[in-house]
């Protein structure tokens, strides 16, 4: 899909945005409640801070968390709306850990 088809499709807007494994666990940790970094690299094993930081500010630019000025990140509206299809995400995904 080139650039220029992305406009077009909503799935591939949404995925640009938080379609990666990491941005999809800080979201999932903040919606359980607001964080400081150290919460939530205790929440995500695996991940660095180098990391940590780099999508946090990726997703603080594209209006889907929040930091005050404790160093606590939140959700933003746009951000909570993601506990839907993260729910069903991880019901899917709980499927596929079983066999048929």
């Amino acid at each position: 899909m080139t650039d220029d088809d992305r406009q077009f499709c909503a799935l591939a807007a949404g995925l640009d945005v938080v379609g990666d494994l990491w941005s999809m666990l800080l979201v999932r940790e903040l919606l359980v409640a607001p964080a400081d970094e150290d919460a939530l690299l205790n929440g995500i094993p695996g991940m660095d801070r180098a990391l940590l930081c780099d999508r946090l500010d990726w997703l603080r630019a594209n209006g889907v968390v929040e930091g005050d000025e404790d160093g606590e990140y939140r959700l933003t509206g746009l951000g909570r709306r993601l506990d839907g299809p993260l729910t069903v995400l991880a019901r899917w995904g709980r499927g596929c850990t079983t066999q048929d």
